[in-house]
């Protein structure tokens, strides 16, 4: 997880932050892992996303979660 990420340009620690869409949560579409008979077929997975800022900066980084 990015628990303990930083920020490339400040070396601090990047907080949580809210990500606000019009349409709920936001999420990133994959492809499907491995050579089953889903990712033949094209089958997608989804991930959450968990936004993080830098205090400094201003620096917003979204991170998709396994």
């Amino acid at each position: 997880m990015a628990g303990d990420a930083r920020c490339p340009d400040c070396d601090v620690s990047l907080e949580e932050a809210d990500l606000f869409t019009g349409k709920g949560e936001f999420r990133v579409r994959t492809d499907a892992e491995g050579d089953d008979v889903l990712a033949a077929v094209g089958v997608t997975r989804t991930l959450d996303v968990t936004p993080r800022r830098c205090p400094e900066c201003g620096l917003v980084r979204l991170y998709a979660e396994e």
